[in-house]
């Protein structure tokens, strides 16, 4: 019964960052990048469905939060990742027409192959520790990756390569920033003020500068690719800085391994997916989605 509950609050916080990410989507992808970044951020804050998308994926996320106290990170992960298809359906009746089947197809294959992944990583209660400096490298390599992304971005003509490497930048910002939360949150237990620590101000450094390259991804027009490479990047690198900086484990055990890799294979042929049905799109489909 419980786990039950927990499952249920995990799908409707998916739904809720799903809805409020393509409410946020719609007014950005009309709104023209202003000449400084905190400009581009005030125009956006003007608008009452931006504002309205960002409470619905912040009750989202408490409600993910909240499942994931209820049940365990093995179930309540996986279950998180429906919340692409949810965005697809959203973005399509906000759009007023149907859902390609290529989205479709796309978005499913990235659903199950990143379960798939989620599922494989091991689960076990961690100790997480990390110094200071290993801290702030971390975040200070974190921005360099994410520059360099937003760099790449702004020097292709491609509107779903601009799309990818931009929500790349923001997962990557969003799954180290996650990561170090694990580890302050970890020495809060014992001792509460560690919560105003640096690492805290990377983490916010982090969550900033993920959420900026995140509205410029939506501004593509290409919102099932953005929501859908952000989807994949945050728990991958996450899990990544997991067992390359935390000493976490990996999977054990070859079958698993092979699963992995086998997930992963599903993951790219539904990205693949997605960035083709935008292709093959009319041009004003693609404006308009």
């Amino acid at each position: 019964m419980v786990l039950a509950f927990a499952v249920a609050l995990a799908t409707l916080g998916a739904l809720f960052i799903a809805v409020g990410s393509a409410l946020q989507e719609r007014v950005v992808a009309g709104t023209r990048a202003a000449a400084g970044q905190m400009r581009f951020v005030l125009s956006l804050a003007r608008h009452p469905r931006w504002l309205l998308g960002g409470v619905c994926a912040g009750v989202g996320v408490a409600l993910h939060v909240l499942a994931l106290s209820h049940g365990p990170v093995s179930i309540i992960q996986p279950v998180g990742t429906t919340g692409l298809l949810f965005a697809v359906v959203t973005k399509a009746l906000l759009d007023r027409r149907g859902v390609r089947p290529a989205e479709l197809l796309g978005s499913t294959a990235i659903v199950l192959g990143l379960a798939g992944l989620l599922t494989a990583l091991p689960h076990d209660p961690k100790d997480p520790t990390l110094s200071l400096a290993g801290a702030l490298a971390l975040g200070s390599g974190t921005l360099l990756v994410t520059g360099v992304a937003a760099l790449m971005a702004s020097t292709t003509d491609s509107s779903s390569a601009k799309a990818a490497l931009l929500a790349f930048a923001a997962g990557s910002a969003f799954g180290v920033g996650s990561a170090l939360v694990g580890v302050i949150g970890h020495r809060a237990l014992a001792d509460p003020s560690a919560v105003l620590g640096w690492p805290t101000v990377v983490v916010l450094m982090l969550l900033a500068c993920g959420a900026l390259a995140q509205q410029h991804a939506y501004r593509m027009r290409r919102f099932a690719l953005a929501f859908a490479v952000l989807l994949i990047t945050d728990p991958v690198v996450a899990a990544s800085v997991g067992v390359l900086v935390l000493g976490e484990p990996m999977p054990g055990t070859a079958a698993k391994a092979a699963w992995m890799g086998v997930s992963a294979t599903v993951v790219v042929a539904g990205v693949v997916a997605l960035a083709r049905s935008y292709a093959a799109a009319s041009p004003s489909s693609v404006e308009e989605g």
